[in-house]
């Protein structure tokens, strides 16, 4: 079934031009980020954190390096993304932020790790991602099996509804989520009535109240969502952090009546100072944070706060360190797990009302 595109990610290459100070100090040396993903919506997201991280580091008048944020697209080819991952080392990079997708970031990290440096993904829940023995990565966001299990806890919450049902979408993503949503139903003592692979008929395999766990992307779920619409779908629908895109609720708000959930990142993560973020991202990119706005800032946060250490001691010392523990400046204590999961990763509820994402308790943080 073809896919309905939502947000619509610029070029980051002006956009970063244009976000970028061009302040440079001849007596510091520069430092090369390299950052990657295909164009779509949650790009915004990768680049717009990365730079507002940038500008703060900056605008420190006793900084030791300036940065230069090199950008190469990748898409969901394998070969598009070894390229883009060859092209930044040969550009440059001393470290690369992104890789939003699955796909791409398993892919791009045997070409990181094949030279020693440090590879941060904001975006990738995979638990492939840190499951193959690497020592060069970081994921600064949290795991499927987490996301499941949060949104199987939400079933529990919302409804009695016993015909629970997953919709999903034959890709990497919507496969992997699934069977983890199957997993965390049994051990949740929950009893699955079926899984539905998403169709253009979807909405003949549906009951009117059916509870529906859906593991896909923000297209597949704008388009399930339309078809509930036009069925009149009385139920509940809950889905994972890939529909957390800046203009998903509001797509949305036209069905009203529908009831949308999400499980996502908590807005302030680590201490941050959600509302100050807030107001600068959408400074710079005219619309709301959405699911990796924060994972992205933080994940610049950390690389620029430990630049020194880098290139000192090299990448192996500085995944380490970063493992035991460290103080970001703005932010709370963050560590990672030996594996290099990031540690106390907390998720929020979201609900879809009036055309935004509103934390479930109804105040949107």
């Amino acid at each position: 079934m073809s896919e309905k595109a939502v947000v619509k990610s610029v070029d980051p290459i002006k956009t970063l031009d244009d976000m970028l100070p061009k302040t440079s100090n001849n007596k510091n040396k520069l430092f090369r980020i390299g950052i990657s993903a295909n164009l779509s919506g949650h790009t915004r997201e990768l680049y717009t954190g990365v730079a507002i991280a940038v500008n703060e580091y900056l605008k420190k008048k006793d900084r030791l390096y300036d940065i230069e944020v090199l950008w190469e697209k990748s898409s969901f080819d394998k070969d598009s993304t070894l390229k883009a991952a060859n092209q930044l080392v040969n550009r440059g990079a001393e470290a690369v932020i992104g890789h939003l997708s699955a796909n791409q970031s398993l892919v791009a990290a045997t070409i990181y790790s094949d030279i020693d440096i440090p590879f941060l993904a904001p975006g990738t829940s995979h638990p492939l991602l840190t499951e193959q023995g690497f020592d060069n990565i970081l994921r600064v966001c949290g795991r499927d099996e987490e996301m499941a299990y949060e949104m199987v806890h939400l079933v529990d919450k919302l409804t009695a509804n016993t015909s629970l049902k997953i919709v999903y979408q034959e890709n990497s993503y919507g496969n992997q989520l699934s069977k983890l949503l199957r997993k965390s139903i049994l051990e949740k003592g929950l009893s699955l009535k079926t899984s539905i692979l998403i169709n253009d008929n979807i909405v003949s395999e549906i009951d009117d109240r059916d509870t529906l766990l859906f593991a896909g992307t923000y297209e597949g779920a704008l388009l399930l969502t339309e078809k509930l619409a036009k069925a009149n779908f009385t139920g509940t629908v809950i889905f994972g952090d890939d529909i957390f895109v800046a203009d998903f609720p509001y797509l949305t708000s036209k069905h009203d009546g529908l009831k949308l959930f999400t499980i996502s990142t908590k807005k302030d993560l680590y201490g941050i100072n959600y509302k100050n973020f807030e107001n600068k991202y959408k400074e710079i990119a005219s619309l709301k944070p959405a699911a990796y706005s924060v994972t992205s800032y933080i994940a610049t946060k950390i690389l620029l706060n430990n630049i020194s250490l880098l290139k000192k001691h090299g990448c192996k010392r500085f995944i380490n360190s970063l493992k035991d523990g460290v103080v970001v400046e703005g932010l709370e204590e963050v560590s990672f797990s030996p594996k290099g999961d990031l540690l106390e990763f907390e998720w929020d509820v979201y609900e879809m009302k009036a055309g935004d994402f509103i934390k479930l308790n109804g105040s949107d943080r």
